[in-house]
């Protein structure tokens, strides 16, 4: 059933008139008779009975004119739906982030994305790197907020840079390290090494791997916690001294100091990652307004 036709109908059980009719719609008379007539047709009932002097509703044409309004209504609701999800005014969007690099601003992020879009479900889901590979792999994170993803596993996706950390030494408050401004790798050769599993942040640690490679040295590794949080621990306990971007300071961080690496490409970055194929309008607003606040992002994240 078109609703033009229904229009005319009702215009016409309206006003009981089909000249009033046709001047309210700005149309001529018989076209309007020809809707109707072709709209009875559809519905194969009499809507509307006409002679000289009246037009009389039937029962079934007072029934159509009854649930018109909610046709009406529900056309404007799906036409608004439709504008406001291709602006990505609403809908849904599901973000991993990397719990350690990502606790100190995704909470204002999500707010005011939320503040500007309230209509847009968002879920977060706290995923380290390889986690958020996965995730992309089988759909189930529309972004992620992670550090660089090796090349050979980025297929299929966009990377912005969101801010760069650095890479700190941590270890013990009783280390004879403890006290100095900087340490460079070469004074690393002979310590207990505690890194980030492989498996969870292959990127990161193969970045590491790549510092002692530069100086010619083999990184006696001890442990590989599966998380940033193990890591310190297993420093104040005295198993190791760990090497970790510096945004861990905002962890619990007792028994442990923190000295910055002097060598050169100890620079880390947090990178927001997404499909390239998206058409989903809230995931490019949620990067919009992620590059936007990347000034934000940067104090918020800050350990200085």
């Amino acid at each position: 059933m078109e609703l033009k036709k229904l229009r005319y109908f009702v215009s016409v059980a309206t006003l009981q008139n089909f000249t009033a009719a046709a001047k309210a719609l700005n149309t001529v008379q018989p076209a309007i008779s020809r809707q109707i007539a072709d709209l009875e047709a559809e519905l194969g009932a009499k809507l509307l009975i006409r002679n000289t002097r009246e037009v009389t509703i039937t029962p079934a044409g007072q029934y159509l004119l009854a649930q018109a309004d909610k046709m009406f209504a529900l056309e404007q609701e799906i036409l608004t739906r439709v504008k406001q999800i291709d602006k990505g005014e609403i809908g849904q969007i599901r973000v991993g982030y990397l719990g350690s690099a990502s606790f100190s601003f995704i909470g204002e992020l999500v707010k005011r994305f939320t503040q500007q879009f309230p209509n847009v479900k968002i879920q977060l889901f706290e995923l380290t790197s390889q986690e958020q590979i996965t995730a992309f792999e089988n759909d189930d994170i529309d972004i992620g907020f992670s550090r660089k993803i090796p090349s050979k596993q980025q297929r299929g996706l966009i990377s912005e840079q969101v801010f760069e950390d650095k890479l700190v030494v941590v270890v013990p408050e009783n280390h004879h390290l403890s006290q100095q401004q900087s340490v460079t790798i070469t004074e690393l050769v002979n310590e207990n090494i505690i890194l980030l599993s492989r498996v969870k942040a292959m990127g990161l640690f193969n970045k590491i791997i790549d510092l002692f490679r530069a100086e010619q040295l083999a990184p006696q590794i001890t442990s590989q916690p599966q998380n940033m949080q193990t890591l310190l621990t297993e420093v104040s306990a005295n198993f190791g001294i760990g090497i970790a971007p510096a945004c861990i300071r905002r962890l619990y961080t007792y028994g442990c100091c923190f000295i910055p690496l002097a060598n050169e490409g100890t620079t880390v970055p947090l990178e927001v990652h997404y499909p390239e194929n998206t058409t989903n309008a809230v995931v490019k607003e949620f990067v919009n307004l992620t590059i936007k606040h990347k000034t934000l992002i940067k104090q918020l994240s800050s350990c200085s």
